[in-house]
Formats: C-alpha cells, sequence, structure tokens
C-alpha cells in the first residue's frame, strides 16, 4: 500500500468584505494586500508547496536482477515495510505555485495587473509618485510574466517533475525552471509591496 505524505496546501481566497462596503479604492487595496500574504506564505512554504511525496516506494537498487534473490527474502518476511529497505519518493510539481500566482485562473493574484492600473486606484497615488508607481507596476508585471512562463516549463521539462527522487535528495541538475520560478515570485512580491508602500503613504 502507497501512503500519501503529502499535505495539502489551499489557496486562499481574497478578501473582498470592503468593496461590499462602499469603497471600491479600500478593497481594491485590500485585495493587494492579501495578494502579498499569499506571495509571502508561498515563498516560506515553498518546499511543502512543491514536493508530492508517496511513502513505500522499493528502493531501485533492489529491483535489479542481481538483487532479486534479496529483495524476494525481503518480500517473504513483509519487510517491504521496513524503512531500511523503503524510501519516501518524491517529485515536484509546479501546480500549487501556478494556482498562487493566477496562472491557472484562481488564486488571490487573478486579474491583479489590471486592478493595478483602475482609474480609482491611480487616483489615489500621490502625483509626485506616479511615475514611481507606473514604473514599478511594469516591473511587477514583467515579474508575474517571468514567473507564469517558468512555472510551466517546470512542469514539462524540470528533471525532477519527470523522475522520483528520495525525499531530501533532489538531483543535481543545475539551476530549474521552479527555483527561476522563485526567484520571480520574489522580484514580483518585492514590487508589489513597494507599490502597496506608495498607496499607503498617498
Amino acid at each position: 500500500m502507497i501512503l500519501s505524505t503529502g499535505v495539502f496546501f489551499g489557496v486562499p481566497r481574497v478578501a473582498v468584505a470592503a468593496s461590499n462596503n462602499g469603497d471600491p479604492f479600500e478593497g481594491d487595496v485590500i485585495v493587494l494586500e492579501e495578494a502579498s500574504e499569499a506571495l509571502e506564505s508561498l515563498l516560506n512554504n515553498w518546499e511543502r508547496a512543491t514536493e508530492l511525496c508517496t511513502f513505500a516506494d522499493v528502493p531501485r537498487e533492489l529491483l535489479e536482477t542481481r538483487n532479486k534473490e534479496q529483495l524476494l527474502d525481503k518480500a517473504s518476511t513483509f519487510a517491504l515495510f521496513d524503512k531500511s529497505v523503503s524510501v519516501t519518493s518524491c517529485k515536484t510539481s509546479n501546480k500549487i505555485v501556478r494556482d498562487y500566482i493566477g496562472a491557472t485562473g484562481k488564486g488571490p493574484l487573478v486579474g491583479i495587473e489590471k486592478r493595478l492600473r483602475k482609474r480609482q486606484l491611480i487616483e489615489h497615488v500621490d502625483p509626485d509618485f506616479l511615475d514611481e508607481f507606473i514604473a514599478e507596476s511594469e516591473l511587477f508585471s514583467q515579474s508575474l510574466a517571468k514567473a507564469t512562463s517558468l512555472s510551466y516549463a517546470a512542469g514539462v521539462a524540470d528533471f525532477d517533475s519527470m523522475n522520483n527522487f528520495q525525499q531530501g535528495r533532489k538531483s543535481d541538475t543545475g539551476t530549474s525552471n521552479l527555483e527561476e520560478t522563485k526567484k520571480s515570485i520574489f522580484e514580483a512580491k518585492i514590487s508589489l509591496d513597494k507599490l502597496l508602500r506608495i498607496i499607503r503613504s498617498s
């Protein structure tokens, strides 16, 4: 029997209460704050969000022909469930990451670029900081687009997304698309936090 060791990592819901109280601007700010908090949570729990693991895989070396007798001996004594002859097998996954950044049409960042361009939001920005706000919005969009593209590639091209590895022992194949995705998300959060500071100070 294969026992899953993965932990559910749900997509947080975006707060919309303020927008229902008659102030669309405050509602937009709360949604942006929720998006920033969601990205922080994703980055702080990256390994948990990007590794899917199962327990009780038989080590590959036991399956080799020369170890057939040893495997049969282990099986005959029900030792396949002993940690000495089983491993926690993992693969990387891009699913939760893509949910969080809005690439799948759900999650806290869906429509966030459109929200940053809303007239009611821009009108609240201090004119002295408007150019900085627009420039930082562009940097945010670039980082988010890069994370979206890289996260897709992570699911179809990364070695560890297609091949099992023992928990804690990822393959050493250089920088992966998933790790590059993390860097882009980190950059996007920096830009989003700067935008929020500009909005709050206006």
